[in-house]
């Protein structure tokens, strides 16, 4: 080998071996020597040199890079899997109440059970308007539209009464308030007149002659029981039994205590509220208040009181038993001293010396036969049919006590306004 030759080998030598392989190709390719023995033997060691050496370089800068993802990756997947396998267990337990409440429905599910909700369920919830009736829960309820200027006058016409009548007369007034004022506070405010306001006008005109007795809180104490009806705007005989309890209390008298008398009941019956709502469209009257029908109770005493009625003024009397056995359901109310005529009368055969009338509208009916064992006489007078007058009647049968009893609708109407001044 010649000087220049081995010179020529021991620079490739100091070079890096990627660069030394270069300038080898580069010399061999110059001076000839790559397509001898020697030469590719040569060639072929640098390139495992600088295979090598590339591999190491490599190694010792990427490995500890992947090493590193690696491990990223491992614990991600590691915590993906983790956290997978806590969201099957969690949605695996069974919710508890106050979770479950929580969750709300879908629109799509909310919207169907909304739908779903029958038109009965929505009138349960707040009611509805069948011409003057408001009914909720399949209960009719009478609407209030009374003014302050028939209240005075009302208030007037009894007063014109009571100044007409003999000073030893104790005279009193009853006041019946609607079965919304008593059992829908709120609800029947959006339909009805003031109704307190009006009972207030009547009180504060009232003479001094007569008492006024409260029935009001007596009635709302026992709003959850069967007061009122629930096809008619008067109120049940056990309504009118509240309202007995809360006059005798007022006036010194003991109220009788019924609950050992024979109770009796008439099923069926179908009151006034169903024909304010029949229309030419629905000739039956309301549907919901027709499939919840009233019970007619009263009491079996009083069968030996010597008792009659006059249908009119002029018609006559006619002695009857103090039950009116010929009723049925549809006219049963005509049970509590034969309804509507113009006077009725029982001798009850007491003691007492006192003797009592009441005038009425159509909630005096439930109420007069509790009077039957404080009283030696109740007459009860129905005001629009009565023609004469009530002073010369109280005069000409010793009347003690006079009592005038009508709902706050009556007491608004000009017709029983206009028959009440009619008397004086």
């Amino acid at each position: 080998m010649s000087k220049n030759r081995i010179n020529r080998r021991n620079k490739i030598k100091r070079t890096s071996s990627y660069r030394g392989y270069n300038h080898y190709r580069r010399y061999s390719a110059s001076t000839g020597s790559q397509g001898t023995g020697l030469g590719k033997a040569v060639a072929l060691s640098f390139a495992v040199v600088a295979a090598t050496s590339f591999m190491i370089f490599c190694c010792s800068v990427y490995i500890p890079k992947l090493v590193d993802i690696s491990k990223k990756n491992f614990i991600s997947a590691e915590s993906s899997a983790e956290s997978s396998t806590l969201s099957k267990t969690e949605s695996s337990k069974p919710e508890s109440k106050a979770e479950s409440s929580k969750s709300e429905p879908s629109k799509q599910e909310a919207s169907k059970a909304e739908s779903s909700k029958s038109e009965t369920s929505k009138q349960e919830d707040k009611g509805y308007l069948d011409g003057n009736v408001f009914i909720y829960k399949n209960v009719g309820y009478e609407s209030f539209k009374g003014t302050d200027e028939n209240a005075l006058k009302y208030a007037n016409s009894l007063n014109s009464i009571a100044s007409a009548l003999d000073s030893s007369i104790n005279i009193y007034s009853i006041i019946v308030p609607t079965h919304s004022s008593i059992s829908l506070d709120k609800l029947q405010k959006e339909n009805n007149a003031n109704e307190k306001a009006n009972l207030q006008v009547i009180n504060d005109n009232l003479s001094e002659k007569i008492s006024f007795i409260d029935v009001e809180n007596a009635l709302k104490d026992k709003k959850s029981k069967y007061i009122y009806y629930n096809t008619d705007e008067n109120w049940t005989s056990l309504g009118a039994y509240y309202a007995y309890k809360e006059f005798c209390k007022n006036v010194g008298l003991t109220a009788t205590d019924f609950s050992s008398v024979e109770k009796k009941q008439i099923e069926g019956f179908l009151g006034g509220l169903i024909y304010s709502t029949k229309t030419d469209k629905n000739k039956k009257g309301n549907t919901d208040l027709l499939k919840n029908p009233d019970t007619i109770t009263y009491y079996n005493f009083g069968n030996d009181y010597q008792c009659g009625i006059w249908r009119t003024e002029n018609s006559g009397e006619e002695t009857v038993s103090f039950i009116n056995n010929a009723v049925s359901a549809e006219n049963a109310r005509d049970i509590f001293c034969y309804g509507d005529v113009s006077l009725f009368k029982a001798n009850t055969g007491k003691s007492t010396g006192k003797r009592l009338c009441i005038v009425k509208d159509s909630y005096g009916s439930e109420l007069a036969p509790y009077f039957m064992e404080n009283y030696d006489e109740v007459h009860i007078i129905d005001a629009k049919l009565f023609e004469g007058s009530l002073t010369g009647y109280c005069y000409n049968h010793s009347i003690t006590d006079v009592l005038f009893i009508n709902g706050i609708n009556t007491a608004n109407e000009k017709e029983q306004i206009k028959a009440l001044s009619a008397m004086a």
